[in-house]
């Protein structure tokens, strides 16, 4: 299997596959050709094929690709890779040989490198280039693990390939891939006993590599805030809401509160993505509003409750703010020998549903017609990617505000895209013994034949598409998410009542890898050759009782 795992390993990573662009149709066109010439596709056309994204959704006409090994029952194992990869701008000059695996080695002597990296690169342990690690690696595994398996005579259950665009971006394959693999399932009445993802692993000792039976959830909460505009000779008429935005921004950065904890693993705090004041020209006033996001990393934590949590911060940053105000007033008034007056702000927090329904019921026809001539126009904009996602939520939120008849200073949260559930084996309830006991089959497996160890842990805290393998506390999820997005079922959507019918067991099988989305990126060729291909084959087999 060397030669050939190399072979198509060499041709995915010549193949410039940048996320979030139509050089995808590339690597997918690849993948399909190479799967139908496979001769038991030939024989059996309709076991793969080409799934076509969202038109709503995507602008490139990108797909998932997939085959099926069909074998005897119903116990089915996926094996799930992404095919897109970040762009290669982070190697200057040397972008061009980013995608030749050979040419790159030789490009990257004559650069100022790390120790680390140059002894890599000196030896014959690593191969570099974009995507090696991240992760046409894994990529290339499976699919040649595909056509070994397609040999098979008299095979029991049954093997499911299935290659994702857009992983690096929105994960719009993935969560596309959700209704495949419901239509999958009924089509060739299959029972998904595991999920095997082939992401890279880093290390941190060079003999023990890492099992991940789980994956870290993600959602990014948004917080726009209006204020009151006024003139800066006249400052204490008006509500600066960069001094609310800023307080909440305080009171979030890097707060462990924030934390999620499962175990001995834990997420790390939140940071601030963005923040700023929404002011587009110079004057002598203040700015009118101010938004920023960040994102919170779960392991078990709901939107409902963070929600909750947030609603508490910004209502305690909201008073603090106040107070804040009161008291310069306080001191400038001792200071000008005038009357001390009260400045009469209230604290006003509101989820983007509230704000919503709010205008809804004050001026339902009007509200509603402007609100989706805005989706249309900023439809235009993202086309041609002049906005983005998260801009496009506030657009939408300060919209909605001007319907409200109550114009005084607010809070407005929301969630913006991505959102990624966590999901973990631990929290499911139809784990068999075999997908239990997998990790130290693999681990005993590793030790007696290599002399090396992998550990499992609960959670891939990179973020993978795992996240769109179930949905856990989907009563504390679906009834909070889809309202407070205000582009949810406009420009993103997660197919979340199809999801709760999965929850499909999962690992991360993959290669050791260095350096992902950097120019240094690269991956262990024995992994990639020898050792992550016979793991996988021993899960495969294992769970399916060959």
């Amino acid at each position: 299997m060397k030669n050939d795992i190399y072979n198509i390993f060499k041709e995915l990573v010549a193949i410039k596959s940048d996320t979030g662009t139509v050089l995808e149709k590339d690597v997918e066109n690849y993948i399909y050709t190479y799967i139908h010439n496979i001769d038991y596709f030939k024989q059996n056309p309709s076991y793969c094929g080409k799934f076509k994204l969202s038109v709503d959704e995507d602008y490139f006409d990108r797909a998932v690709i997939w085959g099926l090994v069909k074998g005897d029952g119903e116990d089915t194992v996926i094996l799930i890779n992404h095919h897109d990869v970040v762009d290669s701008l982070d190697y200057g000059v040397l972008a061009k040989y980013a995608y030749d695996i050979e040419e790159i080695k030789e490009k990257l002597k004559d650069i100022d490198i790390s120790r680390e990296v140059r002894d890599d690169l000196e030896s014959d342990d690593w191969i570099f280039g974009r995507g090696t690690c991240d992760m046409k690696a894994g990529g290339a595994i499976q699919l040649d693990l595909l056509k070994e398996y397609s040999k098979l005579k008299d095979f029991k259950g049954n093997l499911l390939y299935i290659s994702v665009p857009d992983e690096e971006n929105l994960s719009l394959g993935m969560r596309e891939g959700i209704k495949l693999l419901i239509k999958l399932k009924n089509e060739f009445n299959l029972n998904y006993s595991l999920l095997i993802n082939s992401e890279p692993h880093q290390r941190q000792k060079n003999d023990t590599g890492i099992l991940y039976e789980g994956s870290v959830g993600k959602i990014m909460p948004q917080i726009y805030v209006r204020g009151r505009k006024t003139h800066i000779g006249d400052i204490y008429q008006g509500l600066n809401p960069s001094l609310i935005l800023s307080e909440i921004v305080k009171k979030v950065e890097v707060n462990t509160d924030f934390s999620d904890i499962e175990g001995d693993e834990i997420t790390p705090p939140p940071s601030w993505i963005y923040f700023r004041d929404k002011k587009e020209r110079y004057d002598v006033s203040i700015p009118q509003t101010a938004g920023g996001y960040f994102s919170i990393l779960t392991l078990n934590r709901t939107p409902k409750d963070i929600l909750e949590q947030l609603e508490k911060v910004c209502e305690d940053a909201f008073e603090e703010s106040i107070k804040h105000l009161q008291n310069s007033y306080k001191k400038y008034n001792e200071l000008t020998n005038k009357e001390n007056e009260s400045l009469n702000w209230k604290i006003n927090v509101k989820t983007f549903e509230e704000i919503y329904e709010e205008a809804k019921q004050n001026h339902r026809e009007d509200f509603l017609s402007a609100y989706d001539e805005k989706v249309k126009k900023l439809e235009i904009k993202l086309r041609k990617n002049d906005i983005n996602l998260p801009e496009c939520g506030f657009v939408l939120i300060q919209k909605t505000l001007e319907y409200i008849d109550d114009l005084s200073p607010i809070v407005v949260i929301s969630f913006a895209p991505p959102y990624y559930p966590h999901v973990d084996n631990i929290k499911l309830n139809n784990i068999t013994d075999k997908v239990s006991d997998l990790s130290e089959v693999i681990n005993e497996f590793a030790i007696k034949n290599w002399e090396e160890k992998y550990i499992k842990k609960n959670y891939f805290m990179g973020i993978s598409d795992m996240s769109y393998t179930g949905l856990l506390d989907s009563s504390k999820t679906i009834p909070y998410i889809a309202p407070n997005m205000p582009l949810w079922a406009k420009f993103y959507t997660i197919p979340l009542e199809e999801l709760k019918q999965l929850n499909i067991p999962v690992i991360n099988i993959g290669p050791w890898g260095k350096d992902l989305h950097k120019f240094t990126e690269r991956v262990y060729k024995k992994d990639l050759l020898e050792r992550t291909p016979i793991l996988i084959k021993l899960a495969v087999d294992y769970v399916l009782n060959l």
